[in-house]
């Protein structure tokens, strides 16, 4: 009982997976027939869609086509505005005030050039008796003055010798001032300023002020 029990349980098993086989591939069949179906619609869409185009195509050949005017933009020309320069206002200068501000210039000049020709006269003057008193009077000044020299024992010992160039102001009362040593030994500018107050009462008198620059020498013998 138990081998026929089995082999009926295996027939049945076979005749459905037999059946089922057949029922899978006519399913098969049916779906590839759709999507035939399906691909035939789409190429006649397809074909009528291109055949609208193409008939548009020749309705627009047809129709005359439109001249495209391009407007052209009219460029505006803009001057360029020159920038007005106003002028300023002069200053307006009353003529009055012009010939007395001129008149005032004219006599201040005239001022001015008559002091400097008074000075210029003045200088002139004493320039004159200046020059005539030292061409006189200058080697004897110089002399009196050498007379009254005294070497100090110092620069004697040291051995110094040389020029001492004197500067002083000599009026009709003496010398004016003091006596400016312009060049030499210290030693000796000492011993020429005392030689020159003891020698200035034996300078010949001026009438006017007088400034005197001579060299004084000093050797040893």
């Amino acid at each position: 009982m138990s081998r026929y029990f089995s082999s009926f349980f295996i027939t049945t098993l076979l005749y459905t997976a037999f059946f089922s086989a057949i029922l899978f591939s006519f399913n098969e069949f049916k779906i590839i027939d759709k999507k035939v179906d399906e691909k035939k619609i789409s190429l006649n869409f397809v074909n009528i869609e291109k055949q609208k185009k193409q008939v548009k195509q020749i309705k627009e050949e047809k129709k005359p086509k439109k001249e495209v005017v391009k407007k052209q933009k009219k460029k505006k020309l803009v001057k360029k505005q020159k920038k007005k320069v106003i002028p300023k206002p002069k200053k307006v200068v009353k003529q009055e005030i012009k010939k007395e501000v001129i008149k005032e210039e004219t006599t201040t000049l005239k001022k001015v050039q008559a002091k400097k020709e008074k000075k210029e006269i003045v200088e002139k003057r004493v320039y004159n008796y200046e020059q005539e008193f030292l061409h006189k009077n200058l080697l004897l000044i110089q002399k009196e003055i050498q007379k009254h020299v005294k070497y100090s024992s110092r620069a004697k010992r040291l051995n110094i010798q040389g020029e001492v160039l004197v500067k002083f102001k000599l009026s009709k009362n003496g010398i004016l001032g003091e006596i400016e040593t312009i060049k030499g030994h210290r030693l000796l500018r000492k011993s020429t300023i005392k030689a020159i107050y003891k020698a200035s009462v034996y300078f010949p008198k001026v009438s006017k002020e007088i400034t005197i620059k001579l060299p004084i020498m000093y050797k040893l013998i």
